[in-house]
């Protein structure tokens, strides 16, 4: 099938590539038909079910995605509960039921006309909101007069793009819900709520793309580019790859598991920070997360995140994966967050972060631990204690999970799995104290990037090469202190792992930490395939053979 290009109005920033799910639920789809007298009871009840469970979506839908937006954005849900909650609007739609023998969704519509005409008398932006919100929550109701299992819809928009008639508050929440890539919609405004939330989510999406519902079909392939605001039906492979850097993994199969040329097993984990980038490895046959960063949540909610909503977006995460890690929040002051730091530090990534932060605001650790174990119920429980220095850093978490544990054990919950508790080694000393960090956790990580930085004393990402490359390439130093790390949790029999933005593209740092001994890596989504296939290439002898050379060199030029 030959490729075809759309033009539209960007709405949402970025590229993506997937299988078309195509709505038709627009305003043109509500059909209206009179009512015989036997059945406008009937219809009533149906306007008190479909109203009651529009409400109850858009709650749950302004919950779990809350993460996604700030307090102010929140609020536009608020205001579409209200229009459902409207007694007025309520008692309009009812009275064309009951005297004017009007189905729901004609009496639906003709209440919108109505409000419609009356708008357009006084043109103001304030009244267009308005409007287009009142569209909204009419678009929400008429979906759920027709409702298709959410199961099944699941399961195609994963991965997918939404193709719909009008781009809605609704449209969206369902969109991100359901792991969709992008959103292409035929009409809407770009100061509409809709489009407000769309771009702040993060998602590519497009609107104003003429015809699509008719010249899309239900499985068509699709490219979104937000940033030039253009649709590519159909593309070559070619075409996605000059785009997003890869190739189509629609339909892909999954990774095998990860095995060196001479039949070596690594164990190949994701590295996610959000429950779609979860998906994406789960769904490429990587179904164990390394390590979950949660900074994210945190920083949305200026530092503030609420426990409940921690706790769906983790429930997420810990659904689509076989297994996950935790890593608890890692931040420092310039993150601007005032509620956790009432001013300026004079080096920021040595101060009051990762668990020192947490140590000086518990309730924000307590709060992230109880999310992660509740999100968890009747599952283990494993959270990473980023930036540790000692054996005394872990038993304070330790002891904090206790606490919680016994706290939520009274609530009811099932928490009888203890929390596996790790460490994330990236500092001088706790290298240096391997061995009883090891000793202590159930678990560790080696943060590589941090790690590196502090031994060599280099900033990784300084303007000037003579400081930033100092961090970036492979350095005899931190091989050995890898090789240390390796030994001792080879004798301890303790799980650890390697992360690093130096994995992610399978290059000259992959076959030196083999052969120190690692055969654990956490990578990143878009990397696991390159990763994997680097990996088929190396042979275990040839990388320890490299590897004992590099550790015996004195410089980092005597790597190369």
């Amino acid at each position: 099938m030959e490729p075809r290009t759309l033009n539209g109005q960007s709405v949402g920033m970025g590229v993506a590539f997937g299988r078309a799910f195509v709505s038709h639920e627009g305003m043109d789809e509500i059909t209206s038909r009179p009512l015989r007298d036997e059945e406008v009871a009937g219809e009533l009840a149906r306007l008190d079910s479909v109203a009651r469970a529009a409400r109850v979506s858009l709650v749950h839908q302004r919950d779990d995605l809350a993460t996604h937006f700030t307090e102010d954005q929140r609020r536009i849900f608020d205001a579409h509960l209200k229009i459902l909650e409207d007694p007025v609007i309520e008692s309009d739609v009812r009275s064309r039921i009951s005297k004017e023998r009007m189905n729901l969704e004609g009496a639906v519509r003709d209440v919108l006309g109505v409000y419609e005409q009356l708008f357009q008398v006084v043109e103001t932006e304030g009244l267009r909101n308005k409007l287009s919100d009142l569209r909204d929550v009419v678009l929400r109701l008429l979906k759920h007069c027709h409702r298709e299992n959410p199961q099944e819809k699941s399961q195609r928009m994963e991965g997918g793009v939404l193709v719909v008639p009008e781009l809605s508050v609704s449209d969206l929440a369902e969109a991100l819900q359901q792991g969709a890539v992008a959103i292409v919609a035929e009409d809407g405004s770009l100061g509409s709520h809709g489009a407000i939330l769309t771009r702040a989510s993060g998602i590519p999406a497009l609107l104003g793309v003429e015809d699509i519902t008719d010249l899309i079909q239900e499985g068509d392939t699709l490219l979104v580019d937000g940033d030039h605001g253009q649709l590519i039906l159909n593309p070559p492979d070619e075409m996605v790859m000059a785009a997003t850097g890869r190739p189509p993994e629609v339909e892909a199969e999954a990774l095998p598991p990860a095995i060196l040329a001479d039949g070596e097993t690594i164990h190949l984990e994701a590295a996610a920070a959000s429950p779609r980038e979860t998906r994406r490895a789960v769904g490429i046959g990587v179904s164990r997360v390394g390590l979950y960063r949660t900074e994210l949540p945190v920083l949305q909610r200026a530092g503030a995140p609420r426990e409940d909503s921690l706790t769906k977006l983790y429930g997420q995460v810990v659904q689509s994966a076989d297994m996950v890690r935790f890593r608890l929040p890692d931040l420092e002051s310039t993150a601007g967050l005032e509620a956790l730091y009432p001013g300026p530090e004079a080096n920021p990534s040595l101060g009051l972060r990762g668990c020192r932060l947490l140590f000086e605001h518990p309730d924000l650790m307590q709060r992230q631990i109880r999310a992660m174990m509740k999100a968890s119920v009747g599952k283990e429980v494993r959270i990473a204690i980023p930036f540790v220095n000692d054996t005394a850093d872990v038993r304070r978490v330790r002891e904090a999970c206790d606490n919680q544990r016994e706290t939520l054990r009274l609530e009811g919950l099932d928490v009888s799995h203890p929390v596996q508790l790790g460490v994330v080694i990236e500092t001088p000393s706790a290298a240096l104290l391997g061995r009883e960090l090891l000793a202590e956790a159930d678990f560790a990580l080696i943060g590589l990037d941090s790690l590196s930085e502090l031994l060599l004393a280099a900033d990784a990402s300084h303007r000037d090469p003579e400081v930033g490359l100092r961090a970036t390439k492979p350095h005899p130093v931190v091989l050995r202190a890898v090789r240390k790390l390796a030994s001792l949790a080879n004798g301890l029999n303790t799980e650890l792992s390697v992360y690093g933005e130096g994995l992610a593209d399978g290059g000259p740092l992959l076959p030196l930490l083999l052969g120190v001994g690692i055969r654990r890596l956490i990578v990143r989504p878009e990397s696991l395939r390159e990763v994997h296939a680097r990996l088929a290439e190396l042979g275990l002898d040839a990388c320890e053979r490299q590897a004992e050379a590099a550790c015996h060199a004195s410089t980092a030029d005597e790597l190369a």
